[in-house]
């Protein structure tokens, strides 16, 4: 019971923040800024816990990638983007079977951009000389509300999660593209469920997924399905005696082509993908309220649809209350 209370109570797993997985500019962001959406931010915590936490990520898309390879970075237009998320998240059990939870991401993100190129095509074969311009980006993304139901087993082992992404974050930035910009504009419906149980006393494993769904469109503009999917174990016998818990996650996204944006000229053909990564990361209790955790996220299977800028690894801490 002690090792199954401490993975539910560690709701804050390493899955923090991102708006519901952008997608792409023209070419650019929509491999990899889903990969923190899962959970808002990972398991729930049961019972009659609450929690607050703060989680902090970093992603910093400069690879240019096609299909399933690195390509030249002359192929694509858009050259760095930058992003800073912080993520406010709180979550409150009204009884065993209900509760809510709220995440409230703000951005600060960095873009690069040659506004003289086109995807897939070099400034050289078109006689053009490079432009480049950045932006830089102060903002609310978009809030995220979402209602579980954990009465299935007594243990409260078993859940769904269902809600919306409001449109809050800003999605007219002068220079980025809707699939850049902090929102979307749109309001999505938000569909998951998670499961947890016990290889023996010392470990813990889970599954959780989340399907994401644009309900409407803005200016011309909606983002693609989205299915995201995670999987993990906690190594709960080093808590005993150091308060520390290793983790490890696989998570898998899967984005269909948005409708729309900066990319319809080109038929949408830069959006879209599928991603598998690693992250292994620690949990560490630091009383009987407050958690730390820290993970890296490395891919290891990525195929998106047309040029795409992507991340060689992404990063993700933060602090969890619980009371």
């Amino acid at each position: 019971m002690k090792g199954q209370k401490a993975v539910l109570r560690h709701g804050m797993v390493v899955l923090a923040l991102v708006s519901t997985g952008l997608p792409t500019v023209a070419s650019a962001c929509a491999c990899g800024c889903g990969i923190f959406d899962v959970g808002l931010p990972g398991l729930p915590v049961s019972g009659s816990s609450n929690q607050v936490s703060l989680q902090y990520s970093y992603m910093n898309q400069d690879t240019n990638h096609q299909f399933t390879n690195n390509v030249s970075s002359d192929l694509n237009p858009d050259k760095q983007i930058q992003t800073d998320f912080y993520s406010l998240y709180g979550q409150h059990m009204f009884n065993r079977e209900w509760g809510i939870m709220a995440m409230v991401p703000v951005w600060h993100r960095s873009f690069t951009t040659d506004v003289n190129g086109s995807p897939g095509i070099t400034d050289a074969s078109q006689a053009v000389t490079p432009n480049l311009q950045n932006q830089t980006v102060n903002a609310l993304s978009d809030i995220r509300v979402e209602g579980m139901y954990t009465g299935f087993s007594p243990d409260m082992s078993s859940g769904l999660t269902f809600g919306l992404k409001l449109p809050t974050g800003a999605y007219n930035e002068t220079l980025m593209d809707r699939d850049t910009a902090p929102g979307t504009g749109t309001t999505d419906v938000l569909l998951g469920g998670y499961h947890e149980g016990h290889i023996n006393t010392d470990y813990v494993w889970f599954t959780q997924g989340t399907w994401r769904h644009a309900l409407n469109s803005m200016n011309g503009y909606r983002p693609g399905d989205s299915v995201n999917f995670t999987a993990g174990i906690t190594d709960n016998a080093w808590e005993k005696t150091t308060k520390i818990m290793p983790m490890l996650q696989v998570n898998a996204q899967y984005r269909t082509h948005d409708e729309g944006g900066g990319d319809a000229a080109n038929g949408n053909m830069n959006s879209g993908y599928k991603t598998l990564y690693l992250a292994p990361g620690i949990l560490a209790n630091l009383d009987n309220h407050w958690q730390m955790n820290a993970s890296i996220y490395l891919p290891i299977y990525r195929v998106s649809n047309g040029d795409q800028l992507v991340a060689p690894e992404l990063f993700s801490a933060g602090i969890t209350y619980l009371f």
